[in-house]
């Protein structure tokens, strides 16, 4: 059965690192106030260990920057989450939390599989398009295109550092399955 695996660009994510990046800026500058103006030992003793935690995590981060032990986010957002937490501020836990979320969600890998029975796009949820639903699809310059029979298409461009697949090759099969 022949299958195709397309890795397409995600060209959001600086945005969403900077992003990830201010909140974990806020919330350390919100730390620091709190361990230098908290009346609350316990406030104060948490608020120092979380910043202790963060600047580890940080100087991980910068160390394995460029090898296979590269990691994103999800520790930062941790321990803001367990810094609140231990504070008894579990409201203020659910920030770090649902930015968390929604990071993973936005830079997951973004892989398009194109097999002989459907199509499955990597939208959120992912989308299942059967051959059927479909005018077009083509694969030229880098870019493919998916033609929907209700005038809607998707374009997106194919991250070609990940994804090495022979053009003509690609556009013949899928015309073999419009033709069906």
């Amino acid at each position: 059965m022949k299958q195709f695996d397309i890795s397409l660009k995600n060209e959001k994510i600086k945005p969403y690192n900077r992003l990830s990046w201010l909140i974990i800026i806020i919330h350390i500058i919100v730390f620091l106030y709190l361990s230098f103006f908290s009346n609350d030992r316990i406030i104060r003793v948490s608020a120092i260990a979380s910043l202790v935690l963060l600047a580890f995590c940080f100087f991980l981060k910068l160390y394995f920057k460029k090898t296979k032990w590269a990691f994103g986010f999800h520790p930062f957002f941790l321990f803001l989450m367990v810094g609140w937490i231990t504070m008894g501020k579990y409201w203020l836990a659910a920030i770090p939390f649902i930015f968390d979320i929604l990071f993973s969600i936005t830079v997951r890998k973004f892989s398009v599989e194109i097999s002989v029975d459907k199509i499955i796009y990597p939208s959120f949820p992912k989308k299942n398009i059967n051959w059927t639903e479909l005018n077009n699809i083509i694969l030229k310059d880098g870019l493919l295109t998916i033609n929907f029979k209700n005038n809607k298409f998707i374009q997106q461009f194919v991250d070609e550092t990940k994804t090495v697949v022979n053009e003509q090759e690609f556009n013949d099969f899928c015309h073999q399955q419009l033709n069906k």
